[in-house]
């Protein structure tokens, strides 16, 4: 997902140039360069801790390096795309923290990634803003740099400017937010116990990863089979299709569910479960029986 990404801000950061001209090939190599350093320093942080290089770690580091080279990438020489990447590296790995600090939901870290990413590349704009580079398009070359061209003023002009576009995005984010929760079918926050089951299950009735249902059986999806030695005590494994957590929801022809109901016995030398599991959640024959000499 994130090379789909990375792939298609190239386009965007470049095509901004409106021309195949230098100023489109700064565009990229700005934004490649900052969506490196960004993935590399986050990978840094996030290894002091977990000690080991992960490639989550480096996808969100990415992204948060492309998000700050968006507004920067068509302005600034490739030497400050590291300075940019490498502080929104840093700087949006540890704005992750933010949700527990104002206890919002961000599943996903857009504020970290989006909002805080932006506005580190919408600041340092004003510092590294060059006017060579924005004139390589042959169109803007009256237009002014920042900081490194003596251009004092762009600081405040850019701060402006992230004020300006946090205030709306705030606004209309929360007009259309309540909005949507206020339809019926709609509600932004399902129930307690719907998050701890899974959204994939409570909304469309599946699973998404499979990894949820920890309880399943190799046998699942098994034909019955006589495991008595032809007492006729047939056992009835897991069915794939409509298992939920353990719970059988189709039968067998000639199965009663009353009869498989058969608690496990207590052991004293072994610690009670909170809760006695019946044949249908619990195998106790995995293996099939050997094939008769006879046969």
């Amino acid at each position: 997902m994130a090379s789909l990404l990375w792939f298609g801000w190239i386009g965007f950061n470049g095509g901004s140039a409106f021309g195949a001209n230098l100023r489109a090939v700064i565009a990229v190599w700005n934004t490649m360069m900052a969506a490196a350093f960004g993935g590399a320093v986050w990978c840094l942080l996030d290894f002091r801790i977990e000690r080991r290089w992960t490639m989550v770690g480096f996808c969100s580091g990415t992204i948060a390096g492309l998000v700050a080279a968006t507004p920067s990438s068509g302005f600034v020489q490739p030497w400050s795309s590291v300075v940019i990447g490498a502080l929104a590296g840093g700087v949006c790995n540890f704005a992750t923290k933010i949700k527990f600090l104002i206890r919002v939901d961000d599943a996903l870290d857009l504020f970290a990634e989006h909002a805080v990413g932006g506005i580190i590349g919408l600041m340092m704009t004003a510092f590294f803003a060059s006017s060579s580079v924005a004139g390589l398009d042959d169109v803007n070359t009256e237009t002014p740099g920042g900081w490194i061209n003596q251009n004092w003023k762009l600081l405040y002009i850019q701060f402006g400017y992230v004020c300006a576009t946090c205030a709306y995005s705030f606004v209309v984010t929360a007009v259309l937010a309540k909005t949507v929760d206020s339809i019926p079918g709609l509600h932004l926050r399902n129930t307690p116990e719907a998050e701890k089951r899974g959204m994939d299950e409570i909304e469309i009735g599946e699973f998404a990863s499979d990894y949820i249902e920890i309880r399943r059986d190799f046998t699942d999806g098994a034909a019955p089979f006589d495991s008595t030695e032809g007492k006729g005590e047939f056992f009835y494994p897991h069915v794939a299709a409509g298992d939920r957590h353990g719970h059988m929801e189709v039968s067998f022809a000639n199965h009663h569910p009353s009869q498989s109901h058969t608690e496990i016995a207590p052991s004293d030398d072994l610690e009670q479960p909170h809760h006695r599991e019946n044949i249908s959640e619990k195998t106790e024959n995995t293996v099939a029986p050997p094939l008769s000499s006879s046969s």
